[in-house]
């Protein structure tokens, strides 16, 4: 039976860090700056504690004039005395030594028996040498010493972000429990328990992920304090608004037969009648109406500026909210993603209905689906898709409908502030009676 022996794996990169090293410009880098580097790399975990260790023990034990010009800086030392320097085991330095090696930070030259040792020549020139050679790292220096930063530059910057991000949990969850319980403020609330279940472990995520949960919290804690603010104002101003909501001259394409009491037209002009808040599109059978054609790029009988109030929650999550058509086509990828409804859908609402309609679809499906009059955003877009190809979709009686239950919602909020102010007079009215007996 043979006995195996067994040496260092050479293969293509390991020649290819050999013929490096004996390129190296010796004197470019002293032992210092190894050292540190060495260093730097433990900390970017580029290597391991122990590989640094024992990396360091090596440039140690170099003498500082191998690093000058005209040194050659190989360490001769052996895995017994080596193990001894670190306090580990000689297998364990094996197994280090190899992991050094693998990596391109040392290199290896090993003699028949396994021995360093130096050849030197009649001036006492080493000729060539068994032995672990750094010449290596001052080779590739720079690069190291690019990637260590990069990867420490990228670290701190999470570590920024993470902090920053914990800040803003704190804030909002504080802002929060000072402020009135409102369906707006548990909504906003929701939003960034959603968030931060996304993210998971803070710690764990990606740069990339806490930039975007950063900015979302940046805007929600802007809304928080939006609505703070905004309890104080429109007070008294019942003539204003009610001028401002009376628009009874809409421009609408549809026939006289149609303005029937269910549709959206005249629920708009009749403040007081009911509204049905399910399926806005569906249209009974038998009734002839002129539509706009499948692709048209305008959308007349719907005005730039009842936008924002008809779709409240949508022009809440735009950055610089909904003053037009174009703000709505703009943010349709976003908008689409943030309710789960894919590319190839949208996708297929634009070539169906024509970019602007389709714009216009996607807000009405995150207004519906914020307040929770739907449940699948992509099957309700498909749906549409499917009733403009049979010429049956009629978004401007839901953008109406919408505008009316915003209208409702407004005049109520007023009737109850003001009864809110009317109740303390009704109440001194008795106790004034009381004191005149």
């Amino acid at each position: 039976m043979v006995k195996k022996i067994s040496g260092r794996k050479l293969s293509a990169h390991h020649i290819e860090y050999r013929k490096l090293a004996e390129s190296a410009q010796i004197g470019s880098v002293s032992r210092g700056q190894l050292i540190g580097l060495a260093k730097r790399m433990k900390k970017a975990s580029l290597i391991k504690g122990t590989e640094s260790e024992l990396l360091l023990e090596l440039l140690d034990t170099a003498p500082r004039e191998l690093f000058e010009k005209g040194g050659v800086p190989i360490v001769f030392k052996s895995n017994r005395q080596l193990s001894y320097d670190i306090k580990r085991s000689e297998s364990r330095v094996s197994f280090l030594l190899s992991r050094l090696y693998d990596c391109g930070l040392i290199v290896m030259r090993d003699s028949g028996n396994f021995k360093r040792y130096p050849v030197r020549g009649h001036n006492h020139e080493i000729i060539t040498a068994c032995g672990i050679d750094l010449r290596i790292l001052v080779a590739r220096y720079y690069e190291l010493k690019q990637k260590a930063d990069e990867v420490l530059e990228a670290d701190d910057k999470k570590n920024e972000v993470l902090h920053y991000f914990r800040g803003l949990v704190r804030q909002i969850k504080t802002s929060y429990t000072e402020m009135e319980a409102t369906p707006f403020m548990s909504l906003l609330f929701s939003r960034m328990q959603k968030i931060i279940h996304i993210i998971g472990r803070p710690a764990k995520a990606s740069l990339e992920k806490l930039y975007k949960a950063v900015r979302l919290f940046e805007w929600i804690l802007q809304r928080c304090f939006e609505q703070k603010t905004s309890k104080t104002r429109y007070r008294d101003l019942a003539d204003k608004i009610h001028i401002e909501h009376t628009t009874t001259n809409y421009n609408c394409n549809c026939n006289k037969k149609e303005c029937s009491d269910n549709s959206e037209h005249t629920q708009t002009i009749n403040a007081t009648s009911g509204h049905n808040k399910k399926a806005y599109e569906k249209k009974e059978k038998g009734k002839t109406q002129t539509t706009f054609s499948s692709k048209d790029p305008t959308l007349p009988q719907i005005k730039p500026e009842f936008l924002a109030t008809a779709l409240p929650n949508t022009a809440m999550f735009l950055k610089h909210g909904l003053q037009s058509e174009r703000d709505l086509i703009g943010s349709m990828e976003f908008l689409a993603t943030m309710k789960g409804i894919s590319s190839h859908a949208v996708e297929e609402a634009k070539k169906t209905m024509g970019i602007k309609k389709a714009a216009l679809a996607i807000g009405i499906i995150f207004e519906k689906h914020c307040r929770e009059l739907i449940k699948s955003s992509g099957g309700y877009l498909r749906g549409m898709i499917a009733k403009e190809n049979c010429g049956e979709l009629y978004l401007e009686r839901s953008f109406y409908a919408l505008l009316d239950e915003a209208f409702k919602e407004k005049l109520n909020n007023l009737y109850t502030v003001k009864n809110h102010q009317l109740k303390p007079n009704d109440e001194k009215k008795p106790l004034f009676k009381s004191e005149l007996k």
